[in-house]
């Protein structure tokens, strides 16, 4: 698990140093750290715990879509007019690859829950 947020955190600095004019430490980087490390020891803490499971997998989706996907298209809604290149778009395939493993580690770890918990109850596992 630590691996995959480190993967989902330094893709996100990649992507902001790289397209950005930020500095690690700006709040930018530094926040999402922080969350990330937030998430990573209630992991450590309750690794059995569903609800931090539902946590992570909502960060890495909400890194996945928001930041890899939807900030990288020229929508009328965003405060912002993203870079229209394919450098930019790179940026934005190595931001979203480096969601991957979080989100699947993470729907791994759901569905072996839910795997056990029907096992426990004699339910057949659905796949």
């Amino acid at each position: 698990m630590a691996l995959a947020v480190a993967a989902s955190w330094g893709s996100m600095l990649a992507h902001n140093l790289y397209s950005l004019p930020l500095a690690p430490i700006d709040m930018e980087n530094s926040g999402p750290l922080i969350v990330a490390a937030g998430l990573l020891a209630a992991y450590w803490l309750r690794p059995n715990s569903r609800p931090v499971k539902v946590a992570i997998l909502g960060w890495a989706l909400l890194n996945l879509v928001v930041g890899g996907i939807i900030t990288v298209l020229p929508l009328p809604f965003l405060p912002f007019e993203p870079e229209q290149s394919v450098n930019h778009y790179l940026a934005h395939v190595v931001y979203s690859l480096g969601q991957v493993p979080l989100t699947a580690l993470t729907l791994a770890a759901l569905r072996r829950e839910v795997a056990i918990g029907n096992g426990a109850q004699g339910q057949p596992r659905h796949q």
